[in-house]
């Protein structure tokens, strides 16, 4: 759910932060800057791609003074070498855009990279990687498409967007009445979820069951005790369960093999590395 405002107003601040149209080193070719070239961005290994949302933006945003195309589409695997946007325009034009327009499609096409390695990780079981709000101040939406371009799903978008009990709440008001609450006045588009931490907890929420309950921060034993309280004490199927906390790469596919429906991975979104890429230019 891209804002397209909001993300030509984000990019367009990002230009004005790179000073593109104040870039003293083109301003050195002086009327060379205005020869007629060719840019192509590479994928300098392998990965996912993410971004085309920033491409089409990019284009909008300089109408008249270039054309920016993308070669690629979103969630399409690339090998390294491979072709992602070219650009065509003055000299001066495409040198002054590379960084912006690489330090968002690198940065998009990791965590749609680092999504697919977690999908791909605890195949065949029917498990969903989930994003959370972990995310970027100021790229929320782009890196939630990401997530969903590498085969991931969205956890929750906002605060509005879903009831999750967590802990914190929990110090303030009684689990139980919590649920009954949320029960009571959620909307029917919303579920009802409950972060747990401890078995004590656990024992008196599956008394109650949310429509989703969190294990969070459980060893692996843990949580083998956990799912199958879960699993044996509801009266129906009717109940979720997801796992959150310090999940990685190496312990997802054993999580996901103890029967639960959900993972959630903070760390696809606040800790993915920029896939590299690189600009080749040629005059024409």
């Amino acid at each position: 759910m891209i804002n397209y405002t909001e993300l030509m107003h984000a990019i367009s601040t990002e230009l004005e932060n790179d000073r593109v149209n104040d870039d003293v080193t083109v301003g050195l070719l002086t009327d060379k800057n205005n020869i007629p070239t060719i840019a192509k961005i590479r994928a300098k290994e392998a990965g996912i791609f993410s971004g085309i949302h920033v491409v089409h933006a990019l284009t909008d945003l300089f109408q008249g003074r270039g054309k920016i195309e993308c070669l690629v589409i979103e969630g399409q695997k690339l090998e390294k070498g491979d072709e992602i946007v070219k650009i065509e325009g003055a000299a001066g034009f495409c040198l002054s855009i590379e960084r912006t327009l690489i330090n968002y499609l690198s940065h998009l096409s990791g965590v749609a990279t680092l999504t697919r390695q977690f999908v791909d990780a605890v195949k065949p079981h029917s498990v969903e990687i989930l994003a959370t709000r972990k995310t970027l101040p100021g790229l929320r939406d782009l890196q939630l498409q990401a997530v969903v371009a590498g085969g991931g799903r969205v956890h929750r978008r906002n605060l509005s967007d879903g009831i999750l009990i967590k802990e914190n709440h929990q110090m303030f008001e009684d689990v139980i009445k919590l649920i009954e609450k949320s029960k009571q006045n959620r909307s029917p588009l919303h579920r009802v979820e409950v972060e747990i931490q401890d078995f004590e907890t656990l024992e008196r929420v599956i008394e109650n069951p949310p429509d989703v309950i969190m294990l969070d921060n459980f060893s692996e034993g843990e949580l083998a005790v956990a799912i199958k309280k879960i699993r044996t004490g509801l009266k129906s199927s009717d109940c979720s369960i997801e796992v959150s906390g310090g999940v990685t790469l190496e312990t997802v596919k054993k999580i996901a093999s103890l029967g639960v429906d959900f993972i959630s991975v903070g760390r696809i979104t606040h800790s993915s590395s920029s896939l590299n890429m690189s600009l080749d230019i040629q005059k024409l």
